[in-house]
């Protein structure tokens, strides 16, 4: 918006945000539906709601891309199946290979969900590119102090790792970088325009 020379309060752009940015999500989510890999990495953080911790699912693949998200009030078998579920819906891609930390829940939810046939790697260790990108939601998250309301959090952490996916880099020079966010830019203001 400051582009075109429109200046706002942060308020517009909050309600824009729940009103726009879950549709735009959903496009991307599909945009991205089979480009998956087969290898994931899964983990689980908290984040606060009210004071209480509320538990953030999520998963990447060997390259570092976003497979899902998911927010739950629990962090138990029945949310690690549903998360796993959502996975496997989201990418239209079965896992061949899932590494977690030493999460209890994590081995029976991937066999009831998933099936035998896949690897499980439990390793407090081989986890650690997880740990790390669980960084950019936790910096985003705390200047806020919490959400005041689960719906609110599940929209933000949605949408935030969405757009976190649809703009990231894959190791490329600075000129390159460059050539490669004109059009994405482009393409991210039709979706703007097209939900306003």
């Amino acid at each position: 918006m400051a582009r075109r020379g429109i200046h706002l309060s942060h308020e517009p752009v909050r309600l824009w945000s729940q009103r726009i940015g879950t549709d735009m999500a959903l496009k991307m989510r599909v945009r991205r539906r089979g480009h998956s890999h087969r290898k994931w990495n899964m983990d689980v953080t908290y984040i606060k709601v009210k004071g209480y911790d509320m538990y953030l699912y999520r998963a990447i693949d060997k390259e570092g891309n976003l497979v899902d998200v998911y927010l739950s009030d629990t962090r138990d078998k029945k949310a690690a199946e549903t998360f796993f579920k959502s996975c496997e819906v989201t990418t239209g891609i079965r896992p061949a290979q899932i590494t977690t930390d030493k999460e209890p829940a994590f081995p029976n939810a991937i066999k009831k969900a998933i099936g035998n046939d896949v690897t499980h790697r439990d390793s407090k260790y081989m986890n650690n590119v997880m740990e790390q990108s669980h960084r950019a939601i936790k910096s985003r998250y705390r200047p806020m102090k919490g959400f005041q309301n689960s719906w609110c959090a599940m929209i933000f952490c949605t949408v935030f790792e969405e757009i976190k996916q649809f703009f990231r880099m894959h190791r490329k020079s600075q000129s390159q970088r460059r050539q490669c966010f004109s059009p994405r830019f482009q393409e991210f203001e039709k979706m703007a325009i097209t939900e306003a």
